[in-house]
């Protein structure tokens, strides 16, 4: 099944950062999937260091979408470590104008975060600036493997318009917000993230990922689960 089968598996490293996770995936070379919040950059080079990994190792920064806490960093990695950034070109169109990609709320928690978020002092605190992905990202699958990890970007709209996951060979999915489970310490039961651009789009995203064969889903805020956990996707 897998194309890596016959070599060793693709290294999943986890950084936890003050609300999310950051994943090192480490094979031939090193991707970095997401780049946190805005000067969390230097947590995640802290946690390659302790890992033995150079930032002239890292061949990618891939942005699963464009919202703050996953884009933050991204230019302090890429100073860091020479690497190109993709993104979606749907998200980085707003980056690119120094703005931030919709965010609709759906739930109460949301609705809270959404107001604390929209506060000028986590505004000024959180704020992106202008972002110019080096790499665009379009509807179409984007091989991992010239980046020395084998797998694909695959396109999967829903929580944002470019939203995307990196599918590796062997069935595991870093997921972004395309799902979550919780926050760092909640176990929650996986399911939508609190904010959803196209609720019925990400449901349709869930359910191919699962066709391509995803078997365990890495999200951005909770931990690891089996893709199979996600019943809403095959009930609707």
């Amino acid at each position: 099944m897998p194309a890596g089968q016959n070599h060793p598996p693709t290294t999943i490293h986890r950084i936890r950062l003050k609300a999310s996770n950051c994943y090192l995936l480490h094979h031939e070379g090193v991707v970095i999937v997401d780049a946190g919040l805005r000067r969390e950059g230097a947590s995640i080079l802290r946690a390659m260091k302790r890992l033995g990994i150079s930032p002239s190792d890292v061949m990618l920064i891939l942005l699963t979408h464009g919202h703050l806490d996953h884009a933050g960093g991204a230019a302090e990695l890429a100073a860091a470590t020479g690497a190109p950034v993709a993104l979606h070109a749907a998200d980085a169109a707003y980056l690119s104008e120094g703005g931030s990609v919709p965010a609709p709320v759906i739930g109460r928690w949301a609705r809270g975060i959404s107001r604390l978020l929209s506060t000028n002092i986590m505004q000024r605190m959180t704020s992106i600036g202008e972002l110019y992905p080096d790499i665009l990202l379009g509807d179409e699958d984007f091989p991992l493997h010239p980046y020395g990890v084998p797998g694909t970007v695959v396109h999967t709209p829903g929580h944002t318009a470019g939203s995307v996951c990196a599918l590796l060979d062997d069935g595991r999915a870093l997921v972004g917000d395309c799902a979550m489970r919780g926050f760092q310490s909640l176990h929650l039961k996986p399911g939508p993230p609190f904010f959803v651009q196209d609720l019925p789009e990400l449901v349709e995203s869930w359910r191919r990922l699962c066709e391509r064969g995803a078997t365990t889903l890495y999200p951005r805020h909770g931990s690891p689960f089996p893709a199979e956990a996600l019943q809403w996707s095959k009930e609707r």
